[in-house]
């Protein structure tokens, strides 16, 4: 009852308690299941009051009781009730939330209550006089400590612990782990560890430790006194008919989703009419792969197969982030190791050396997520720094070899997937509402786990999604009204000075638009050639017919750059044997670019 974690990960919420009492106390009697009007629940119980510190309902609603409000208050006993018979008073009602706001705790002596229901995190304390809630973000991990026996200073430092700890791990932290931070955080000092005592008088008897996953929910019990662990589980209230509907719901409504947008439809269906288009042109360059001699200082002039750490060589360093680049299998310790040395600090971004549309694109904020990145990658991969531009946009570039200067051809402002809370739903149900991003929902849950069952405050919005790709939720919206004559100047001159460079998409992030246009406060993210998509293609107020002709366009563009350097270069393209390796090279590489 004295001091409680909550933390949010991938695998669920983890509601954790240490209970401190008097060692006069009778001995708390293992968790057990108990029933009631539509309900199931599971709890520790005190045998002297009947009621418990700390209870899980099977629709995922828990909390746990700590010992005081704001102060440290001075006893008047006798009380009315115990706040234990409290606790199970409120998480029995169907609204344990609207309970607390409307039991009678007159004559209850103060305490603090962690309640975790319908995904939403509330603080309720009554003080003896009032009664006091505060919302809490469901997605940042908290620990409360109990004012009836640790002052101020006591409860900062064990912050600070907490912290520490974390700061250690991810998202993916197991109960094993909790249970070792609630057994042995401290400093030595026996009087004001997590597992504290206090002359014989006031010791840590147990902890319990609740986890609501996305279908299993559990608690763990420890009686330190005994040394015995006891463990209760169960499935959430939801039947399994009533999760088989849902489930086939939301697919039916992501495949007319899909049917009514071509943007979404599969790459064969939206370029397999146009391929006769490509045959025409290939006839005439007398090669299939007309495209190879477009950007000479790329390989395969960027169409597949190309190193994303060979493409920033070419361009001057201080357009884009700094970026490292190391080998698959390469230790955790060596790639920290040598961040280090240049520098580079959180967030990071990372991402295969060879990739394509975001797979294996990663945000890292700690130095777990690094770990975890490593281990798991099975392709080099380059490691650069986060550029926090709030606005990144893809600027389709090209230039006729044998002209001064090249233009910009379109451009596709991004807008990453993100919501809006309503004080009531929890981000997986905003994102529900969303086409996009219920197209998404499926492999966010396994990547974000628990914390899309956070509600969030009205008006305020999470970025779920920080990539800037299309098959990754991003909106795109065609912007080449914002194509002038300084903006052309600024991307020409940077354009040029990447040796063999002629055709091929800038995504950019950057600072503003005015910035922009002066060639200021902007980062390349990504360089891409002759495998470039014209991606202001896929804003959703444009039609197929529009996206073949932008297609044709770009593929008209690509064969003359191409022929022209052939021409004036002596270059020569590709043959059969030639392409058909590198697309057999690129198929299996891909294959082994998997999301994480």
């Amino acid at each position: 009852m004295c001091t409680v974690t909550f933390i949010p990960t991938a695998s669920g919420i983890h509601l954790t308690s240490n209970r401190d009492e008097q060692v006069n106390r009778g001995r708390a009697i293992d968790p057990a299941y108990f029933s009631g009007d539509g309900y199931k629940l599971v709890f520790p119980k005190d045998p002297d009051a009947g009621g418990s510190w700390i209870a899980l309902k099977d629709n995922g609603d828990a909390l746990v009781l700590l010992n005081g409000a704001f102060i440290k208050h001075l006893r008047k006993p006798p009380y009315r009730r115990s706040r234990g018979q409290i606790v199970l008073d409120i998480i029995k009602a169907a609204d344990p939330e609207q309970q607390f706001n409307e039991i009678d705790l007159e004559g209850i002596e103060p305490f603090t209550l962690v309640l975790f229901t319908k995904g939403v995190l509330w603080e309720c304390r009554w003080d003896g006089f009032g009664k006091h809630r505060l919302l809490l973000d469901a997605g940042t991990a908290y620990i409360w400590s109990s004012v009836t026996l640790y002052d101020d200073e006591e409860t900062l430092e064990r912050r600070q612990w907490f912290r520490d700890w974390l700061d250690q791990r991810n998202d993916r932290i197991s109960t094993e782990e909790i249970f070792s931070f609630h057994q042995h955080a401290g400093k030595g000092d026996v009087r004001n560890s997590l597992v504290m005592n206090r002359e014989n008088k006031v010791r840590t008897v147990s902890i319990t430790s609740i986890l609501i996953g996305g279908s299993q929910l559990r608690m763990r019990y420890r009686d330190l006194q005994s040394g015995s662990d006891a463990e209760r589980s169960f499935s959430r209230k939801n039947s399994l008919a009533d999760r088989k509907t849902t489930k086939l719901l939301s697919a039916v409504r992501r495949a007319i989703i899909r049917a009514r947008h071509w943007e979404y439809w599969p790459s064969y269906m939206i370029y397999g009419p146009l391929y006769f288009y490509w045959l025409w042109l290939s006839i005439k360059a007398r090669s299939f792969f007309f495209f190879s001699a477009a950007n000479p200082g790329i390989e395969n002039s960027g169409f597949a197969q190309e190193r994303k750490s060979d493409i920033y060589k070419l361009i001057p360093q201080r357009y884009y982030p700094q970026t490292a680049l190391y080998q698959a299998g390469a230790t955790p310790e060596a790639v920290i190791r040598q961040l280090k040395e240049r520098g580079m600090t959180f967030p990071l971004i990372a991402k295969p050396d060879m990739g394509e549309r975001g797979v294996q694109v990663k945000l890292l904020y700690t130095i777990a997520d690094l770990e975890n990145y490593c281990r798991l990658s099975k392709v080099d991969f380059i490691v650069q720094e986060y550029i926090d531009y709030e606005l990144e946009a893809g600027i389709f570039y090209y230039r006729i070899p044998g002209e001064q200067s090249g233009h910009i051809s379109g451009i596709v402002g991004k807008e990453f997937l993100s919501v809006t809370g309503d004080g009531r739903s929890t981000i997986a149900m905003l994102l529900e509402k969303q086409d996009r991003a219920l197209l998404q929902l499926p492999s966010l849950r396994q990547t974000e786990g628990s914390v899309l069952d956070v509600v969030l405050e009205a008006g305020i919005s999470r970025l779920v999604v920080p990539y800037g790709n299309h098959s990754r939720g991003a909106l795109f919206v065609d912007l080449s009204e914002k194509i002038t004559e300084s903006l052309t100047r600024e991307i020409d001159a940077i354009c040029k000075q990447i040796p063999g460079f002629y055709y091929g998409r800038l995504d950019i992030k950057f600072k503003s638009w005015e910035a922009l246009n002066k060639g200021a406060d902007f980062s390349i993210i990504e360089l891409n050639g002759a495998g470039s998509e014209p991606t202001h293609i896929y804003d959703p107020s444009h039609s197929l017919f529009f996206a073949w002709k932008e297609v044709c366009r770009h593929w008209r563009l690509l064969y003359c750059i191409s022929r022209l350097n052939v021409k004036k270069k002596g270059l020569s393209l590709m043959n059969i044997a030639e392409g058909m390796k590198m697309l057999q090279s690129h198929t299996r590489h891909l294959k082994q670019v998997r999301q994480l």
